[in-house]
């Protein structure tokens, strides 16, 4: 697998995105987020002949996309400092980075209805976005643990285990096994967006596929099931660090 960075004019205007060959694509695809920015996955057997011939075609789209995600430049990586906003189960709430007590090695935390206070050495102080990430993934470990234990009680529907870290294509999965997997970066949306996803992925247990008894278990548990998730297509990728 190779990548490299190039730049190409889309609309008149300077588009920086990722040509990446894979030996595991069977076709060629263009896949855009605020944390990848627009990449080019391209298959073996495709040429760069190919590529220019599809970025023409979707040359409309393109534009769109980088647009909707703030993506012409490249992936998009905010700066964190005391004073940004990080959204917390849909909340916005201001970050307060201090330096950790002498004596003290470990992140210290603290989170309110309007704050997250967070103690760091110097090292992350710097640049606070992995302290970031360790803070949000603890915390996601946790929420959602509890979330989903929560709606088993509700649904009747409990799974063999839960897992929770980073995914890039989906906020949640069940395999058949009966692990229900999510996206550490899911409590950042709103706490219905969350349950919703939850409520998504026991009926899985029930139905592993998308047919209409699954949607049937679905709504009757979650009503608001579908706009929950338009609510993510239009916002989650908002849902970065």
């Amino acid at each position: 697998m190779t990548a490299r960075m190039e730049t190409r004019l889309v609309q008149g205007r300077p588009l920086r995105l990722c040509l990446r060959r894979s030996a595991r694509a069977r076709r060629l695809s263009i896949q855009v987020s605020a944390r990848q920015g627009i990449e080019v996955v391209i298959p073996p057997r495709a040429t760069l002949s190919d590529v220019d011939e599809l970025l023409t075609l979707k040359e409309r789209w393109l534009a769109r996309q980088a647009d909707h995600y703030g993506v012409w430049s490249g992936p998009r990586r905010r700066a964190w400092a005391t004073g940004s906003e990080l959204a917390v189960l849909g909340t916005p709430r201001r970050l307060e980075l201090v330096a950790l007590a002498d004596g003290r090695a470990r992140t210290r935390s603290e989170l309110s209805d309007t704050t997250l206070r967070l103690e760091l050495s110097p090292t992350d102080l710097l640049d606070p976005r992995e302290a970031l990430e360790r803070w949000l993934r603890r915390f996601a470990g946790i929420h959602l643990r509890e979330c989903t234990d929560r709606l088993a009680r509700v649904t009747g529907l409990s799974p063999q285990r839960v897992m929770v870290g980073e995914r890039t294509s989906r906020w949640g999965s069940c395999s058949q096994s009966g692990t229900i997997s999510y996206c550490y970066r899911l409590v950042m949306a709103p706490p219905r967006v969350v349950d919703a996803v939850v409520i998504h992925e026991l009926c899985h247990l029930e139905h592993p596929n998308h047919g209409a008894r699954f949607y049937r278990l679905v709504r009757n548990h979650c009503p608001d099931h579908d706009a929950c998730m338009d609510w993510l297509r239009d916002h989650g990728f908002e849902l970065e660090l």
